[in-house]
């Protein structure tokens, strides 16, 4: 079975369209020793943060294959002024994985949980989250656990702007169903969301 990674790191302020024109690259050279890209989203910040989902059915030897291409020293000698040595890959447990087709006119926000409690409690409550979200018109888009760093990390959609957030989740949250789910809070001890969109490769 192909194990799931969790690719994050920041770019640096104002580098951003230089980064980009070098991700399809890495996409690229990564392809090449085994690994698939799933998703992959640039969360809206100063300092834009990149979360990339990828898998491989043996990510030790697809690393190791990696790191001694080289093609990956030089790109990352092209990388390195665009973006921070903050870079982290964890191993994660796909809990959804959707294929809707992508749609720029849609707002993308990225969460992130600090879990603690039951692990099987809280999905099963956010499951049930899910379900109602998307009666509301939050389209879920993927969602990740990492149980041993007590991280979930997930994205949905929606149609309209940011700014706009607040305003449309006020049907959402007034959902007698959601309202039922406020338990899901007694697992959460830190989250963040962010603005992001979507990162699509050609081919």
């Amino acid at each position: 079975m192909p194990q799931a990674l969790l690719h994050r790191f920041s770019i640096r302020p104002r580098h951003l369209d230089a980064y980009l024109e070098l991700w399809p690259v890495e996409v690229r050279l990564r392809q090449r020793h085994g690994f698939v890209h799933l998703q992959a989203y640039l969360a809206k910040h100063a300092e834009p943060k990149l979360t990339w989902l990828y898998s491989h059915l043996d990510a030790a030897v697809g690393e190791a294959a990696w790191a001694a291409d080289p093609e990956v020293a030089e790109l990352r000698e092209r990388a390195a002024p665009h973006v921070f040595g903050n870079l982290l890959i964890r191993p994660v447990r796909i809990e959804l994985l959707a294929d809707h087709p992508d749609d720029p006119s849609r707002m993308v926000c990225l969460r992130r949980y600090r879990i603690v409690g039951d692990w099987t409690a809280f999905l099963a409550i956010w499951r049930r989250i899910v379900a109602v979200r998307e009666r509301h018109g939050f389209r879920c888009l993927f969602a990740v656990s990492d149980e041993p760093t007590d991280t979930f990390t997930w994205a949905f959609d929606f149609a309209g702007n940011w700014a706009d957030f607040a305003e449309l989740q006020r049907p959402y949250y007034a959902d007698p169903e959601r309202v039922e789910l406020r338990g899901v809070f007694d697992y959460m001890a830190d989250y963040s969301l962010d603005p992001a969109r979507r990162l699509l490769i050609s081919g």
